[in-house]
């Protein structure tokens, strides 16, 4: 399992966050991703990836932008209408692909699952 310190040194951008509060994003991420042995030698950078879109995530939502994460196609501020640039997608991807870490993971995720022909 990866550490605080391997996400801090990855992730530089999120040093400023409490040590334990990477840790329980990494926990998060641990419990998603079930059995280790199911990864192979990808576990641990994809918990790290993962753990940054949930921290990621909860940072926008600290913010005050607990709405929408995806990216727009269309907003219009009167009768407030706001329609997705991204097609849905399967749930799991849906919310993974908000972000650059989430992506990141979801890349890592069909290498396994799919092997390096199904990227």
């Amino acid at each position: 399992m990866a550490s605080v310190a391997d996400f801090q040194t990855r992730f530089t951008e999120f040093c400023n966050q409490d040590d334990d509060r990477v840790q329980m994003f990494l926990d998060d991420a641990a419990l998603r991703m079930n059995d280790p042995e199911k990864w192979l030698d990808f576990y641990d950078v994809a918990q790290l990836y993962l753990a940054a879109h949930f921290l990621y995530l909860a940072q926008q939502t600290e913010s005050g932008d607990g709405g929408v994460t995806g990216p727009i196609s269309h907003q219009e501020v009167d009768d407030v209408i706001i329609k997705q640039a991204v097609a849905e997608a399967s749930v799991s991807a849906d919310e993974l692909l908000t972000t650059a870490y989430g992506k990141r993971y979801w890349t890592y995720r069909k290498t396994v699952l799919v092997g390096l022909r199904g990227i």
